[in-house]
């Protein structure tokens, strides 16, 4: 896709409800200090500072997203964010950039340890380049870290559904979700993700926390998400690691 069609799509995007609600980030358990990560759809920047205190001042974190307000408000709240940490010197940085294209947001091949992807992927404009891209910024044996929901289409069905029926059903779903937006009813299957992942590269991933999903799960009980309606599916949320 060309730039000026990735930013048609991400101009597209409301910036908050559905999509805003999944920015949930679930770290590892050993250690990321002195690693240098790139955080994906950093939005205003709350994920980044939390990485930037993980890391540590010898360590560095770019946070990209492709909304420009964004970037400028995650930027400006750096000076708070580091009078918190303590840190003597500043350990991150913001760009404006789209997850298909991080070179021209700036990240060589190779700079990250890790990256981290929270649960939008699935309403990216190409979710399997956005992948390629991830694998092209880590180092060798670097980690993507990623939430990301997926689906099990239909439910437990309905009688007199043919499988070709089902499939254009899900594809509606999948359309009016990425248009509300709504990341969880947008998902992909687990088969899907494992096959986007594997032709970026990755290992086969490793699942540390799986639960399920609701497709109105807010970002607090009382903000419910926009839903397709008709929606038989049901949804998980996998935290994975990927290696390169």
């Amino acid at each position: 896709m060309k730039s000026d069609e990735l930013r048609q799509h991400y101009d597209g995007l409301a910036c908050e409800g559905g999509f805003e609600a999944r920015c949930h980030m679930e770290l590892p358990e050993w250690s990321l200090v002195g690693a240098h990560v790139v955080n994906m759809g950093c939005r205003r920047g709350k994920g980044t500072y939390k990485l930037s205190e993980q890391v540590g001042e010898g360590g560095f974190v770019v946070g990209v997203d492709w909304n420009e307000a964004f970037v400028e408000a995650a930027r400006a709240g750096v000076p708070r964010a580091l009078e918190r940490s303590g840190f003597t010197r500043c350990n991150m940085a913001f760009r404006v950039g789209f997850p298909e294209d991080l070179v021209a947001a700036g990240i060589e091949e190779g700079w990250a340890d890790f990256v981290y992807l929270n649960s939008s992927l699935p309403l990216f404009a190409s979710p399997a380049r956005a992948l390629r891209e991830c694998y092209r910024v880590l180092a060798p044996g670097g980690v993507l870290l990623a939430e990301v929901p997926v689906t099990e289409p239909n439910g437990e069905g309905r009688a007199g559904d043919t499988d070709s029926a089902a499939d254009a059903n899900r594809a509606d779903v999948i359309k009016a979700a990425r248009a509300l937006p709504n990341a969880v009813q947008a998902a992909p299957t687990v088969e899907e993700l494992l096959g986007w992942l594997a032709e970026a590269g990755f290992s086969e991933p490793i699942v540390r926390i799986e639960r399920p999903l609701s497709p109105d799960e807010g970002s607090t009980p009382d903000r419910p998400a926009a839903t397709v309606p008709g929606d038989e599916a049901t949804y998980r949320l996998l935290s994975i690691e990927a290696s390169k």
